[in-house]
């Protein structure tokens, strides 16, 4: 006769009774069904209902299909971000029991200023990247203040892909970063005998891992521009771990994405942006321009993520109260924030 599990033991696969809560897991996966529920909301409720509007002539009449679809992502974008972050806030309160702010969303002196560095950060890094290629001879320069979307103005081209890059470094760090990378660290220590330094190391990989996976599905993605992608959302990953916010990556994304695309005009994860200072023709070895897909798929992309990280390393070190090496923090008590209340 073979044993079956206790109800009891079946509950404590679902429910950790020493914090009353949820596991790791399980907070995830339910962050993940709130998260994407939520980012529905803008879109059935707004979205679709404008641009039947739009269809009858009765909202934004004047614009053509293309100026209208930049004009509604403008306004659902940060709708959208928020939504993103309410349901990390919810996922808080309801599942883990923790308060936005221990998400690395303080917002204090210290978290601004970590801010101001990544967006620093970002725009060395990616001005980097140009004028590598640029002097290499692979990059062209055939024109400025351009945009590549007929019959849309440029001031509305640059307006959606000044939104799009504010709005995808915050979301997306949020989510990554922010909820994932901290749930899979407390949630791996102690599995099969890992360190608080072991299990936040996977955590590293494992979401940086995931945020690579989801990038595969852009177009002109390639095997090597996703494995680069891990590479830089470890460096992203990084930026939260030192020093123990998310003002770094979100201000290492948004200013990442936007100087590699809004003001160089390359492509950013195989896409062109609406709108650019530069206008470039790009040549040049794919291996190291990543071609179609933009710098994130080439070497070239790849050695600045990793000066980015030991950039990253040298500012942790240099703040007063800061981590003084890798790995040696994620936000809370010892190495992992287990609870607020």
């Amino acid at each position: 006769m073979t044993d079956r599990p206790s109800a009891s033991a079946i509950s404590r696969a679902f429910w950790n009774p020493g914090e009353r809560r949820m596991r790791a897991l399980w907070r995830l996966l339910l962050q993940a069904l709130l998260m994407a529920g939520l980012a529905l909301l803008p879109i059935f409720l707004i979205a679709e209902p404008l641009t039947a509007l739009h269809k009858r002539g009765l909202f934004l009449a004047a614009l053509d299909k293309e100026s209208y679809d930049k004009v509604i992502n403008i306004i659902i974008g940060p709708i959208l971000t928020a939504m993103i972050v309410l349901s990390i806030w919810l996922a808080g309160r309801w599942f883990d029991r923790r308060r936005l702010s221990d998400f690395g969303l303080r917002l204090s002196f210290r978290w601004w200023k970590d801010f101001l560095f990544g967006l620093a950060l970002g725009a060395v890094l990616m001005s980097g990247v140009f004028l590598w290629e640029f002097r290499a001879g692979w990059i062209a320069i055939t024109g400025k203040f351009t945009t590549i979307v007929p019959g849309v103005s440029l001031s509305l081209a640059l307006l959606f892909a000044i939104t799009k890059d504010l709005c995808v470094g915050v979301y997306e760090e949020m989510v990554s970063r922010g909820y994932q990378l901290t749930n899979l660290a407390e949630g791996l220590e102690g599995v099969a005998g890992l360190s608080g330094r072991g299990a936040v190391a996977l955590s590293i990989l494992l979401s940086s891992t995931t945020f690579g996976v989801l990038h595969a599905f852009n177009e002109n993605s390639t095997v090597y521009s996703s494995i680069n992608l891990v590479f830089i959302g470890i460096m992203f990953a990084v930026g939260y771990v030192a020093t123990g916010e998310l003002g770094v990556p979100i201000g290492l994304h948004i200013s990442w994405n936007f100087f590699q695309g809004t003001i160089f005009g390359l492509a950013v994860s195989g896409h062109k942006e609406a709108a650019s200072v530069l206008a470039i023709q790009q040549g040049g070895p794919h291996a190291f321009t990543g071609g179609a897909f933009g710098p994130e798929a080439g070497l070239v992309g790849t050695a600045a993520a990793g000066l980015g990280i030991v950039l990253i390393l040298g500012w942790s070190r240099m703040q007063p109260r800061r981590p003084t090496g890798f790995l040696t923090s994620v936000p809370g008590t010892s190495m992992i924030r287990k609870t607020s209340a």
